[in-house]
């Protein structure tokens, strides 16, 4: 799941990283700002930085979702009425590119068996030109090379930058973050990795966790509704990718739920940043959900 301290810590790097290649390279015309943008605009909403992450809400929307046959859509139900979580409500929440994946591209399953993000990587020529002689080096080591290392390049500075976003932020699929071997090769063509769709990237990966799984460590399931009940009984259950945007997505819905968050409103963003944190604030508590959902004046 995105840890929102991490992103605050590293946005001024990030963001610094991304406008000096810009003005540098292309005269300020390249659209790496729109991915920082769209990230920032994500972390620093209302809902993210007043109102962190709630499990609980999230294991809720989960808990009550309904039966789809359709592969990447969750219907959760909220009181009396459905609630949608689609591609759409995603790139509405997030502002991420959406658009179609290139000709021959596959997105990759991270719950195949074999699924190693970074097998052989240190055999990868680019990768040991960006990353190094480490498969197993994390996004973390890459950030403090990005936050102290004034001699780097600006080449070298943006493509970490990105990567962190990407592997970091949109597509974080492990406890401990690392680079992904097939997304830093990406970097080759930073065009083209600015281009690429990340948001749909992030949204089939994001959902796939969330639903009824029809593969576990590449074996087919046959009792997918079963292994996810089973799952969401447990007093643990890891999300990978971004699932805050379900949590955005509920707040979005429920308007009434923002007025359950205890913290005052502000308008800052983490771009404008000059400590090293948001200020810490309690999540929405989940009695204060229950009572919004029973409310009979409550819309959805």
């Amino acid at each position: 799941m995105v840890n929102l301290q991490d992103v605050e810590r590293l946005a001024p790097s990030v963001v610094a990283s991304v406008l000096e290649y810009e003005e540098a390279y292309n005269g300020g015309a390249y659209n790496a700002h729109n991915l920082v943008k769209s990230v920032s605009m994500i972390c620093s909403t209302c809902i993210a930085t007043i109102c962190p992450v709630s499990c609980k809400l999230i294991h809720g929307l989960l808990s009550r979702q309904l039966l789809s046959k359709t592969e990447y859509t969750l219907w959760s139900v909220f009181g009396n009425d459905p609630i949608r979580f689609s591609l759409e409500e995603f790139g509405s929440i997030t502002g991420l590119n959406c658009g179609e994946f290139p000709a021959g591209y596959d997105p990759p399953d991270h719950n195949s068996k074999d699924a190693n993000k970074q097998k052989d990587a240190h055999n990868n020529s680019f990768w040991q030109k960006l990353i190094g002689n480490y498969n197993n080096i994390m996004i973390a080591d890459l950030a403090n090379q990005l936050e102290n290392d004034h001699a780097m390049s600006e080449r070298r500075r943006i493509r970490l930058a990105l990567i962190i976003i990407v592997d970091g932020v949109l597509i974080a699929s492990q406890q401990v973050h690392r680079p992904t071997l097939r997304y830093v090769k990406m970097l080759e063509n930073v065009d083209d990795f600015l281009e690429f769709p990340w948001g749909r990237e992030s949204f089939i990966h994001t959902v796939r966790c969330m639903k009824p799984p029809m593969f576990d460590k590449g074996k087919q399931v046959h009792d997918s509704v079963g292994m996810l009940v089973q799952k969401l009984k447990q007093e643990t259950f890891r999300l990978t990718r971004f699932p805050l945007a379900l949590q955005l997505l509920a707040f979005r819905a429920i308007p009434m739920l923002q007025s359950k968050i205890s913290a005052p409103f502000h308008e800052y963003t983490i771009i404008d940043l000059t400590k090293p944190h948001l200020p810490n604030h309690p999540s929405i508590d989940l009695n204060e959900v229950l009572l919004v959902e029973e409310n009979p004046e409550v819309n959805i």
